[in-house]
């Protein structure tokens, strides 16, 4: 019988497998110079995911009535029942701001609630393009 040192795994969110896998890599990296080259692609990474959330933040902010609306928002999770205008939403958001079905903006996909909570709060669509729209702009800058 052999003696296998035994491997202790960390559950790790989906959304946050990138960010580990990088972590992991930096750690059993040998070379300074590959250390460099990880912690930087690291650092972008969680430089996106910190654009991505503010973003969002800002979309909700814009598109709500009040602090305490946008706040309410961004702290729940409900159930999607207004799928026609959500489905328009994040289409918008995908090709206005961060398209997820690239590898470096997938993290944005982990942001859609806010957009069915906006939805299920009955914010028009047309307001929602419209912070999408202010957002986009401040992107392209």
């Amino acid at each position: 019988m052999s003696s296998v040192p035994s491997v202790r795994m960390e559950a790790v969110a989906q959304c946050d497998v990138p960010v580990a896998i990088l972590q992991n890599r930096i750690k059993a990296a040998k070379d300074p110079k590959e250390m460099a080259t990880l912690q930087n692609d690291l650092d972008k990474l969680l430089e996106t995911r910190e654009l991505i959330q503010q973003t969002v933040q800002q979309i909700v902010k814009l598109a709500t009535d009040s602090e305490e609306q946008a706040e309410r928002i961004l702290a729940t999770k409900q159930h999607l029942t207004e799928r026609e205008n959500y489905y328009a939403a994040v289409e918008y958001f995908r090709v206005q701001c961060f398209d997820w079905h690239k590898q470096e903006y997938e993290y944005a996909r982990h942001q859609l609630s806010a957009f069915v909570n906006l939805c299920e709060e009955r914010v028009p669509l047309t307001r929602i393009k419209e912070a999408i729209d202010q957002m986009s702009k401040k992107l392209k800058k």
